[in-house]
């Protein structure tokens, strides 16, 4: 989690990355009523991370249905997932306070984690469009719902930062989530449902934010303090917005590939050959729920990449296609299992029964209840 000190913002040890950092109060003591509230409710939010994994890789294979023969159902269930986990923890944020306007500012503000509230009107964003098979008037109203939500997100975060609110010393990629990475799902569902001036306005929006902020954050982390480890996994947020962008001009264009869309194609290709020599810096040695920041990366990665192999007509596309999709449903199952027994133990630790003999030291601080 992040942590307030003189010289700025520092993450605690044993902690998460802060785009997903689950408070933990420290033994002995008893935190006040305010910042629990706050712990209570950024927890509930961080987690929606597993949501967006879910929906990320129902997006991959929705994509693959339309050229490799892939099951619409499996799409379905993991957008049906995506939603109730969206559900669950929206209402328990609400329940710890949140629609309250003094709680939600507070949050908006946060310097670590106020970005984070940007999931809820993405997920719904990429629910919309998936479903919009079923009533495209209904999701076109659903789409504006959620559309507005994340453009009022981005813009009180932008207005806090531009007033100098935001340390240098605070940035990681997470930041583009809500000012570049939203704009651009937003014109792919305007795409689905057929408004193209729309789409056309949303990825104008993205590219500006992603180019502005993008350049901040990357002369931050060149020229700044490096990162310290529990905020490393930021780093393959780096992915996101030119995979998500590339599917915006793709789903903008009918599939096709131009000079633009190769563009967009060299960018993603270069920052996943950085973000692989930089897996042994980031890689963690325990789990811990923060890890789910890896799934949407990974979703939306193989999402461009089943589209582009057909788009570009690469050999053998077929089985990469496959390839690709067994790759991300893989990971996505190992962090659910992983995630089940974490769970598992909290809930024993809970209860009051002895942990097993594995259990690594420090596995019973920072769990959700």
């Amino acid at each position: 989690m992040i942590a307030k000190n003189g010289s700025g913002l520092r993450p605690e040890r044993g902690q998460g990355p802060p785009i997903l950092s689950v408070p933990a109060a420290s033994a002995g003591s008893a935190p006040s009523a305010a910042p629990a509230s706050h712990g209570s409710r950024s927890a509930r939010i961080s987690l929606l991370a597993i949501s967006l994994g879910s929906a990320g890789l129902g997006g991959a294979w929705q994509a693959a249905t339309s050229v490799a023969s892939a099951w619409i159902q499996i799409s379905d269930v993991l957008f049906v997932i995506s939603g109730l986990v969206w559900v669950v923890l929206l209402a328990a944020y609400v329940r710890h306070g949140g629609a309250r306007w003094h709680n939600l500012r507070e949050d908006l503000r946060h310097p670590g984690q106020g970005f984070a509230l940007a999931y809820v009107p993405i997920i719904g964003m990429l629910i919309t469009g998936h479903f919009s098979r079923f009533g495209e008037e209904g999701a076109r109203w659903a789409y504006a719902v959620f559309m507005v939500a994340a453009a009022l997100v981005a813009a009180r975060l932008l207005a806090h930062w531009f007033t100098g609110a935001l340390s240098e010393t605070t940035l990681h990629p997470g930041y583009l989530l809500p000012v570049s990475s939203a704009p651009f799902i937003g014109s792919i569902t305007a795409s689905t449902l057929q408004l193209p001036e729309i789409a056309a306005a949303a990825f104008a929006v993205g590219v500006l934010y992603w180019l502005a902020f993008g350049t901040v954050i990357l002369g931050s982390l060149v020229a700044g303090s490096p990162l310290p480890p529990p905020a490393r996994p930021t780093l393959t947020v780096l992915v996101i917005p030119p995979a998500v962008g590339s599917n915006a001009w793709l789903a903008a264009h009918g599939g096709r590939l131009d000079g633009v869309g190769y563009g967009f194609s060299g960018i993603l290709f270069f920052t996943l050959v950085l973000v692989a020599f930089m897996l042994p810096t980031i890689r963690e040695r325990s789990f811990h729920t923060g890890l789910w920041i890896y799934s949407f990366p990974v979703a939306a990665t193989s999402n461009f990449l089943v589209r582009w192999t057909y788009a570009a007509d690469v050999p053998g596309r077929e089985i990469i296609v496959w390839a690709l999709l067994a790759v991300a449903s893989g990971g996505f199952l190992l962090l659910g299992v992983a995630t089940l027994v974490h769970g598992g133990r909290h809930w024993r630790l809970r209860a009051g029964n002895p942990v097993p003999p594995s259990t690594p030291p420090g596995a019973r601080t920072g769990c959700v209840s």
